[in-house]
């Protein structure tokens, strides 16, 4: 991210107090891999994947950079970039005063960054017969917080990676890493095929039909024509998928 804004920084000089950082990020990769393919040969590698967002977390603050302040000194140390673990980090020594701590996190100069976590499962259509489908957890970061919704068929292009799970270790008495998808671009199926799924003859007869008096009563006798009868039913159906009101709040 330090080296995309010393790149546009000398052509949009205010690009800073606009955003603090450029992210990069990639879509349209040539192969497309299912979740249930998904292998050691692939870590920490880009992956491109489809599936059905089943369950999304709140935001949170995650730890980026974490410096930490010696308790007989107030020496700063750090920063020290936080990876998978935070147990990764062990300050031993302060360079000031050459004692061995205790040391305390410096709350005001530690970077976050958002953090949140989606669980995606495999389209229905994609599942083999018999079979049960799959999950895997996406890991969205920074701009990519809240861009996909539960119910929502999306696709990402992501890092598979691996981290250490307590619980599957002493599940299995031997060490597991747990699989990950670190998201890099989310894009949404239906938003992919929006922009062709109406031809300009589709729009100009939908224009054409807007036009017709007895539109509603064809609307209503379109659905389910092979059932005689309920017309209360079939009219209240055409409304539910036509009405509705808009609803301006106070806020």
């Amino acid at each position: 991210d330090e080296v995309r804004m010393l790149v546009v920084l000398p052509w949009f000089p205010e690009y800073a107090r606009i955003n603090k950082e450029i992210h990069t990020r990639i879509s349209e990769l040539p192969i497309s891999d299912n979740l249930r393919d998904l292998r050691q040969i692939h870590l920490g590698a880009l992956v491109r994947v489809s599936g059905v967002v089943t369950r999304r977390t709140g935001v949170f603050p995650q730890l980026k950079y974490i410096k930490y302040d010696c308790a007989k000194c107030r020496f700063t140390v750090g920063p020290f970039y936080v990876g998978n673990s935070l147990n990764d980090i062990k300050v031993k020594i302060c360079p000031e005063c050459r004692s061995k701590g205790p040391f305390t996190v410096n709350s005001e100069q530690t970077v976050y960054r958002d953090y949140q976590k989606i669980t995606l499962q495999e389209s229905p259509g994609s599942v083999p017969a018999g079979r049960l489908p799959r999950t895997k957890d996406v890991i969205l970061l920074n701009d990519l917080i809240d861009s996909a919704r539960p119910g929502e068929e999306i696709e990402v292009t992501a890092v598979y990676k691996n981290n250490y799970d307590a619980s599957l270790n002493s599940r299995h008495g031997f060490p597991v890493f747990a699989t990950i998808l670190e998201a890099n671009h989310i894009s949404k199926k239906q938003d992919v095929y929006a922009a062709f799924l109406l031809t300009e003859n589709d729009k100009k007869t939908i224009l054409k039909l807007a036009l017709d008096p007895a539109i509603g009563e064809r609307i209503v006798r379109s659905i389910a024509p092979s059932i005689y009868g309920h017309e209360n039913i079939k009219t209240a159906l055409a409304l539910t998928l036509f009405g509705g009101t808009a609803k301006n709040l106070a806020d």
